[in-house]
């Protein structure tokens, strides 16, 4: 039976008991394990696999010649940047690794007395290894030749040619642009021979030089009209019909086939993704057009003719939407053609406005250009299977608004506004670096695989937010992923992988980063608390162990 003193003393008790669990309640630690949100980690599948990389690589434009010709001591560390595999001291890379290079085949703009240009354009007038004699001299574009001989010094072995045009002597109009007279191919057809003979013989001359060659376009862009008043042009080029490129097709397979080349005849090479698979005028679909034996424009059973189709991918992000869909379709359409066909991105820099995703630019940091690039990268690879991919143009001078941030590799500036000056100064830039996070470690025959990311499982939200794509070299079993994490907060990440068979080994990863205080800057890395920074470029390399 309960007093009142026990029946008070039980109440003081309760009392007590109750305020020390609510004091416990109201101080716990927030940095207690048991509140973290788990981590869900990101899959590598790699037996899962999908395109053979072939490469990364840089068109030197117009710009070679001029850097080319420059003093050694000018263009030997340019020719780094683009080209070398070496780390320095500390472990980062010196260059960028590039493993393919693409030279213009000239077109003698330089060597007219009148070229039809404006004054300010004599940077985009090439020179012609063939005279109107139809002699050859191998002692011009020898600032182009220099970049092709320096690639060769640094290991790249895959090399690839176009020409925007025929040379001036054999067009219709004398030009190296066409006219308002000229509304198709500016090219004579009885010159369609020496054509392609022209073509065959500078091949045939880099060859000999030890120079492997994988392809030359004889047309670009043919979607575009390239028509300007005679001394208002910029650029050098000719819109062509699909029946206009498959009749000189036709004649330089027999060429190369009597010349026993090696290269091969890359067509077509789209001005837009879009070009390739759709539309119906006579310049678009062309995958079906030259590819289908149905068209009347059949090629697809020449020798000569690659297996690759070119595309730029100019005009084709204005929406995620848009980029998505546009790769997609891209890639149904070649999977579905009768030739083995694979995707090459033969151009792209940041041209248009979609890179500015509706914000204004004077709020831009130089690694907002990086970001959009890689972005465009990565969706090339992953949902175009792009097995190339390449930049335009490695160097440009427009120091115009954020031209130096959107449309070089690397900006120069000639000691003076002319063909004749001597030398110059350079700067890389962020769009160097970035697509170095790529070139300088994705190397030829690295196949993708698969990954799977839980916090971005949609195509649009990653491709927005938070992109990454993974490599493997298949004799080695060593893998490179490449993370773009274009939010405004660092994420942790962990990695699994689907098979038993496979361990990454956690001492042997390293990691490059590409932000606005870094440029491809190799990181210490610790396996159990991976990091990827805000705003940034990140490839994580590693080996596997069984």
């Amino acid at each position: 039976m309960y007093t009142v003193r026990n029946i008070q003393l039980t109440l003081i008790l309760l009392f007590v008991l109750l305020w020390t669990g609510c004091e416990k309640d109201n101080f716990t630690d927030p940095n207690d394990t048991k509140f973290d949100s788990e981590i869900q980690s990101i899959t590598l599948n790699l037996d899962q696999t999908y395109q053979t990389i072939d490469h990364f690589g840089a068109s030197g434009g117009f710009q070679d010649q001029w850097i080319g010709k420059w003093p050694e001591a000018t263009k030997e560390p340019i020719a780094k940047l683009l080209f070398s595999t070496s780390m320095d001291d500390q472990g980062n890379p010196e260059g960028i690794g590039l493993s393919l290079w693409r030279t213009i085949i000239g077109d003698g703009a330089a060597d007219q007395i009148n070229s039809g240009f404006r004054a300010n354009s004599w940077f985009r007038e090439t020179e012609c290894y063939l005279n109107p004699d139809g002699n050859f001299n191998f002692n011009k574009q020898m600032g182009e030749q220099w970049f092709l001989s320096k690639a060769k010094e640094y290991g790249v072995n895959k090399f690839s040619a176009w020409a925007t045009t025929p040379p001036y002597f054999m067009t219709k109009n004398g030009y190296t642009f066409s006219t308002s007279e000229v509304p198709t191919f500016n090219c004579n057809p009885e010159a369609y021979d020496d054509y392609a003979n022209f073509l065959a013989d500078v091949l045939d001359y880099y060859e000999t030089q030890g120079y492997n060659f994988l392809t030359v376009c004889a047309f670009n862009e043919t979607q575009y009209e390239w028509n300007a008043e005679v001394g208002e042009a910029s650029q050098s080029g000719t819109r062509a019909t699909n029946s206009e490129v498959a009749a000189v097709t036709r004649i330089m397979n027999d060429v190369f086939r009597a010349k026993d080349l090696n290269a091969k005849i890359m067509i077509p090479e789209a001005a837009q993704l879009a070009y390739l698979y759709e539309g119906n005028q006579n310049t678009t679909n062309q995958i079906y057009e030259f590819f289908n034996s149905d068209s009347p424009n059949y090629i697809g059973d020449l020798e000569y003719l690659s297996n690759h189709v070119a595309g730029h991918s100019y005009f084709s992000n204005n929406t995620t939407e848009q980029s998505l869909t546009q790769r997609t379709s891209l890639r149904d359409a070649l999977a579905s053609s009768e030739k083995n066909l694979d995707y090459w991105q033969t151009e792209y820099s940041l041209l248009g406005a979609a890179y500015q995703q509706g914000m204004d630019i004077a709020t831009f940091d130089e690694i907002d250009y990086a970001l959009w690039l890689s972005r465009i990268i990565h969706t090339d690879l992953v949902y175009g299977d792009a097995t190339g991919w390449s930049f335009w143009t490695a160097f440009n001078q427009s120091k115009f608004g954020d031209h130096p941030f959107r449309f070089n590799l690397i900006l120069y500036t000639p000691n003076s506004n002319g063909p004749s000056h001597t030398d110059g100064t350079y700067q890389e830039n962020k769009l160097l670096w970035a697509l170095g996070n790529y070139s300088r470690f994705v190397r030829p025959g690295m196949v993708r695989f698969d990954i799977k990311d839980p916090e971005y499982s949609e195509a649009s939200s990653a491709v927005e937010n938070f992109m990454i794509s993974g490599f493997k070299d298949e004799t080695t079993n060593d893998i490179v992923m490449v993370i773009v994490n274009n939010t405004d907060l660092d994420r942790s990440v962990t990695f699994e992988l689907t098979t038993d068979a496979l361990q990454l080994d956690e001492d042997s990863l390293k990691m490059y980063i590409t932000s606005q205080q870094s440029d491809l800057k190799k990181l210490d890395v610790n396996f159990n608390d991976i990091v990827i920074p805000s705003k940034s470029i990140v490839t994580l390399t590693a080996s596997t162990k069984s």
